[in-house]
């Protein structure tokens, strides 16, 4: 059985689980640029914290550590703002005996999921961009999402 427990970033001593590690060393991500981070508000940053529940086991000689069990790319990028460090993140603590079958569906069934629902990102933000100007009063630019995404913003259509 999982706790949940919120902790401040700036106290979060986090490192991935060693099996994690060597499971996803040969995973390839875009660089990211500053461009990237430095486009998106406090607010939006917050917002994105408070979605994030990060997988994690304690570390068993550090109890003040704990070991990831997903990849975290993107939290890693968005804690690299300044602002987030003075926010909270949410754990989802398991039982050290639980690492591996965590790790397992985390790193494996769940991208895989993800992947088969997402596989027209872009032409879905597109459509999404379309309709929320008739309903909203503020929308981002098709420019801003295109520098968060590290892309053109005419790669953004439908």
């Amino acid at each position: 059985m999982a706790k949940r427990k919120m902790i401040a970033l700036r106290a979060l001593q986090l490192s991935y689980h060693p099996l994690l590690a060597h499971i996803t060393e040969g995973d390839h991500f875009q660089l990211t640029n500053h461009a990237q981070l430095s486009s998106l508000s406090n607010l939006e940053i917050q917002s994105l914290i408070e979605q994030m529940t990060l997988s994690v086991v304690p570390h068993p000689n550090k109890p003040s550590q704990y070991y990831l069990l997903s990849p975290a790319a993107d939290f890693f990028f968005i804690q690299q703002h300044p602002y987030a460090s003075t926010l909270q993140v949410q754990l989802l603590i398991y039982p050290l005996e639980d690492a591996e079958f965590i790790i397992k569906t985390l790193s494996f069934i769940a991208p895989s999921l993800h992947h088969g629902l997402q596989t027209k990102a872009l032409h879905n933000l597109s459509k999404r961009h379309q309709l929320a100007k008739q309903y909203m009063k503020s929308v981002p630019s098709k420019r801003k999402l295109a520098v968060i995404a590290n892309t053109s913003a005419s790669a953004i259509r439908h």
